[in-house]
C-alpha cells in the first residue's frame, strides 16, 4: 500500500486596506486597517513613525481590524506604519498617509423622511468613512428636529457613509437607517 502525503503552504496574515481617508482638523475621525490569511487572534501595532496628534488605535474584538480613529489636533501630512502579526508568526506592514486638512467649504447636505412613529423628539446623524461603519454622531447641541442637517466638517477627497436615528421623548433612539453614501470632491 502506498501512502501519499499532501503539504499545503500556510498563507501568512496580509494587510488588505490600501489607503485611509483623509481628516478634518478638529474633527472626529475614523480610518480602519483590515488584514485577512493566517492564523488569528492578530496582534496590531504601529511600528514606523506615529499616528496623527489626538488620533489612537485599537484592534476589533476579532482582532481582524485595527481603527485608528479620534479628534485630529495638528494639520499636515502624517506617515506612519501598521503591522499585523498572526499566530503563526507570520508578519505582513503597510505604510499609510493621513492628510490632515484645515476645514474648508464643503459640506454635504442630507434631508430625509420624517419618522412615522409616534412620540419623535428629534433625529441624530451618524457619520463615518466605511461603508457599514463605525458611524459617529455629527449633530452638536442636541437632536436635529427638522429632517434636513448641512454636514460642514467634511473634507475634500473623501467618501462618506451618513444613518439616520429618530429619537422618542423618552429619548429612546431607533435603529440606523439604511446608508447613504457622499463623495466630496
Amino acid at each position: 500500500m502506498l501512502l501519499a502525503v499532501t503539504a499545503f503552504a500556510e498563507r501568512g496574515v496580509t494587510i488588505v486596506t490600501t489607503s485611509l481617508p483623509n481628516a478634518v482638523l478638529c474633527t472626529y475621525y475614523s480610518g480602519t486597517v483590515t488584514a485577512i490569511y493566517g492564523c488569528t487572534p492578530y496582534r496590531w501595532s504601529v511600528v514606523g513613525g506615529s499616528l496623527p496628534s489626538g488620533l489612537s488605535a485599537q484592534a476589533s474584538s476579532s482582532t481582524t481590524s485595527y481603527t485608528i480613529s479620534g479628534t485630529p489636533t495638528a494639520t499636515g501630512d502624517i506617515s506612519f506604519e501598521v503591522q499585523v502579526k498572526g499566530c503563526g508568526g507570520h508578519i505582513s506592514t503597510k505604510t499609510y498617509t493621513v492628510e490632515i486638512q484645515q476645514a474648508n467649504n464643503y459640506t454635504v447636505d442630507l434631508n430625509w423622511n420624517a419618522s412615522t412613529s409616534q412620540g419623535i423628539a428629534g433625529y441624530n446623524v451618524y457619520r463615518g468613512t466605511t461603508s457599514g461603519g463605525p458611524y459617529a454622531k455629527v449633530n452638536t447641541g442636541g437632536l436635529v428636529t427638522s429632517t434636513t442637517f448641512a454636514d460642514g466638517t467634511v473634507a475634500g477627497g473623501t467618501t462618506y457613509y451618513y444613518v439616520t436615528t429618530a429619537v422618542n421623548s423618552s429619548n429612546q433612539e431607533s435603529p440606523y437607517s439604511n446608508q447613504i453614501t457622499a463623495e466630496v470632491p
